[in-house]
């Protein structure tokens, strides 16, 4: 290992000796080596020294801006990676990345019609990326647009289904009121990719609303075993257990969730479990 690292440092002394790199040059390198190593605010670090002295007067210069986007995204600031994606953006239309890192931000910031955006752009460029395809199928479901999410998920599943395009093909029949097909789409999700707990979830809430309070059990007792601390998964189950007459048991659950949290089960303890006299 020695000999290696021995080699790596005269052949980069060399290769400087040889281009005179500039200081701007040198920390935006050891920025593209912190950030290959994971270590985001390191390279922030030496993005921002390059920025401040450039000041990003010409083109090439804001290139960096990309970069220093995608530290402040894993950094947890998304509205400063937006920022500069706002400058990158418009200057650099041929390059889709920047647009799918933008599309991952508005996902974290609730922003579904921004999303849509950004995905429509991307894939005006690659229209038959199922990935991406199915992204924008779930964005679309979102937002309540599930005939056409359905007709984007059965163009994906022509060359890749997964668990993910049945739990959306789901929720897109289960929007449009239609539950055994929904149901029908869980369940397939849920063949695919037996340990996939918001197929299990959503198949359990269904059965509650629907009263098929027996079935919803079996899907949420199996949940359970994925997920043991899932308040969503008890609180479903609470109302299961006390629909079905077993209010020990359900109120139990009810209770526990209600003071972690779990609002929505007021009503049911105050109904079932604590009635006014």
């Amino acid at each position: 290992m020695r000999w290696i690292v021995v080699l790596l440092i005269f052949f980069y002394t060399g290769l400087y000796a040889q281009t005179k790199p500039t200081k701007i040059q040198v920390a935006e390198a050891l920025g593209d080596t912190l950030f290959n190593h994971e270590d985001f605010e390191g390279a922030l670090r030496q993005y921002n020294k390059v920025i401040k002295s450039t000041k990003l007067k010409t083109f090439e210069q804001r290139q960096i801006l990309y970069k220093r986007a995608v530290c402040f995204f894993f950094l947890g600031d998304p509205e400063k990676a937006l920022t500069d994606l706002s400058i990158y953006i418009p200057e650099n239309t041929n390059q889709p990345r920047a647009r799918i890192l933008r599309a991952f931000i508005y996902r974290e910031l609730g922003e579904p019609e921004r999303q849509l955006e950004d995905l429509n752009e991307v894939l005006a460029w690659d229209s038959m990326n199922p990935d991406l395809l199915k992204w924008r199928a779930s964005v679309l479901v979102e937002l309540g647009r599930n005939e056409q999410a359905l007709e984007e998920l059965r163009i994906v599943r022509l060359w890749k289904n997964d668990e993910e395009v049945e739990l959306y093909t789901g929720l897109a029949y289960y929007a449009l009121e239609k539950p055994d097909s929904a149901l029908y789409h869980f369940d397939q999700s849920i063949l695919l990719n037996g340990g996939y707990m918001p197929a299990y979830l959503y198949a359990g809430s269904l059965c509650v609303e629907e009263g098929a309070y027996e079935l919803a059990l079996t899907y949420l007792n199996l949940a359970l075993r994925l997920d043991g601390e899932s308040l969503e998964l008890q609180f479903y189950k609470g109302i299961a257990l006390v629909e079905l007459g077993r209010k020990e048991e359900g109120c139990k659950l009810l209770n526990r969730v209600f003071y972690k949290g779990i609002d929505d089960a007021g009503g049911y303890l105050e109904e079932y479990c604590f009635p006014k006299e």
